[in-house]
């Protein structure tokens, strides 16, 4: 017989990014998971001890974050943060984590131990309950609340992930699978009702775009999208790290088969890179000029950015500036005096300084170079 569990909020997404770093693990969605499990009590000691790493060593100081389906299923203990989940949900609510060969855990009480965590879509609902709290206590602005939520599913719906203990200054895991997709959070919050925060989550998954290959790049994301107001330059829409097609009369001139810059817009004719590591070898150096030359025979502007020229006020508006001017040969004069304007209103600064407080990693993130 199998024990399952619910992890709930911090756990389940501390859990979930272990999952999502650790090869030897995967998340796989269980639709209809909810309904089809039977909640009876839990044997707390035999829990603790059939914990995975990173889940152990739960206390009354720290207890275990679980959902449960019923009010009459909650567990008094201290040692557990019970969260009531009683509206219907959508069937793509949670992921099981499982060994990467299919099996559930071992439990201590007998059989297997299924643990279930919160999809994306449902993390989002429960970052903007915690996050209604520090605005409600005056920790938090409106704007930085949006922006925190927005950090997330940019996440999951890109190729990294941050560090499951210390999200804020912990390395990150690059090249990874998304675990979501912007449109199926869209659909997934949609569709659900009942539950406090959805109306913000679905605010910030409609700003959510698939693809960012790291903390810096959902920062550029932002700043490139978001409407002056709320600290961005309101750029044309662009794909983030989707190959080029190559235009078929300059496929013999080109060095590279494929690429993928970091933002692109097509229309336009302009790309951004963020660079991870410095390139100071000689091989990296050669590298940065094969691409900046593909770039250049299919008329794409290229322009490359690093940690410095987005962790201060000023070098990220000098950086979007100048983005800016190259995609207003395309989209005209009245598109840079418009993005000049949005630079130079102070309102706009003060909203780009909140996104930078919010969404700057504090170390660069050692995202594998090109």
């Amino acid at each position: 017989m199998a024990e399952s569990i619910f992890l709930a909020g911090t756990d389940s997404l501390k859990f979930t990014r272990i999952a999502r770093r650790d090869p030897d693990l995967r998340l796989v969605p269980a639709p209809g998971a909810a309904p089809m499990v039977r909640q009876g009590p839990i044997d707390l000691s035999a829990l603790r001890a059939s914990l995975p790493d990173g889940l152990g060593g739960i206390s009354s100081a720290r207890p275990l974050e679980l959902t449960f389906f019923s009010r009459r299923d909650r567990t008094e203990s201290s040692l557990v943060r019970s969260r009531a989940l009683l509206s219907h949900l959508p069937d793509a609510a949670f992921y099981e984590v499982v060994h990467e060969d299919g099996r559930a855990w071992d439990y201590a009480g007998g059989g297997d131990l299924r643990i279930f965590v919160e999809s994306p879509a449902l993390s989002m609902v429960r970052m903007q309950q915690a996050l209604a709290t520090l605005v409600r206590h005056g920790a938090l602005t409106d704007n930085a609340s949006l922006y925190r939520l927005l950090t997330f599913p940019m996440e999951a719906c890109g190729s990294y992930a941050r560090d499951p203990f210390d999200p804020a200054h912990g390395a990150c895991a690059f090249e990874l699978e998304p675990i979501a997709h912007a449109a199926d959070l869209r659909v997934f919050l949609g569709e659900a009702t009942g539950i406090k925060g959805l109306a913000q989550a679905r605010r910030a998954a409609g700003l959510v775009q698939d693809g960012s290959g790291s903390p810096e790049e959902t920062l550029l994301s932002f700043a490139f999208k978001l409407p002056g107001e709320l600290g961005g330059i309101e750029t044309p829409p662009f794909l983030e790290n989707a190959p080029i097609e190559w235009p078929h009369e300059v496929r013999d001139l080109i060095e590279h088969q494929r690429m993928r810059p970091d933002f692109h817009w097509p229309d336009q004719l302009t790309a951004s890179e963020y660079n991870g590591k410095e390139h100071i070898s000689e091989a990296a150096f050669e590298e940065d000029q094969r691409r900046i030359r593909d770039y250049q025979t299919c008329g794409i502007s290229v322009f490359p950015a690093s940690y410095k020229n987005v962790s201060t006020l000023p070098a990220l508006n000098a950086y979007l500036a100048r983005v800016a001017h190259a995609l207003a040969v395309h989209e005209g004069a009245s598109y840079e005096t418009k993005v000049r304007g949005i630079l130079a209103d102070e309102g706009c600064a003060h909203a780009r300084r909140v996104l930078l407080s919010q969404m700057l990693p504090a170390l660069p993130s050692e995202k594998p170079g090109w």
